[in-house]
């Protein structure tokens, strides 16, 4: 009866404590239909706090206070503009793969559904979530990306 019960308790604590340790983000860039590099870093800010992480081969590592906190902003600079992407939901950190898309004048027919109508393109994004093993998730940000 122990060892069931040991069992189970580790079976439940589990993802408690994986929770606990960095996530890493694969982040990709597309911008008018064609992917581009990645930054070189990102900040993250949250619960009062900033981090600049370094993105190394497209990935970045997201600290444990990061992970825990409800909602974070992320900011970097992509092919001469700012993005700043606001109230990212701790969650989203585990989702392994993120897109950041942007379009000059239109997205393409696969994320039309998410923009609204009467938007400025120029100035917004579209921040793409995809799980490992999972169907992702998108989330349309106006005003987002400013001229350098």
């Amino acid at each position: 009866m122990i060892i069931v019960f040991s069992s189970l308790m580790f079976i439940l604590l589990t993802p408690a404590v994986t929770q606990e340790g960095p996530a890493v983000v694969k982040l990709c860039v597309v911008k008018d239909g064609k992917e581009v590099p990645a930054p070189t870093h990102v900040m993250l800010y949250f619960a009062g706090q900033s981090r600049e992480i370094p993105v190394v081969e497209g990935k970045f590592e997201v600290p444990p206070e990061v992970v825990k906190t409800e909602r974070t902003t992320l900011a970097t600079e992509i092919e001469g503009e700012q993005i700043r992407i606001s109230g990212i939901h701790h969650q989203k950190f585990r989702s392994g793969k993120w897109t950041i898309i942007m379009a000059t004048r239109n997205y393409t027919e696969e994320f039309q559904w998410v923009v609204p109508k009467g938007t400025k393109i120029r100035e917004s994004c579209i921040l793409e979530f995809e799980p490992n093993g999972g169907e992702g998730t998108a989330t349309f940000v106006s005003k987002c990306r400013k001229k350098l």
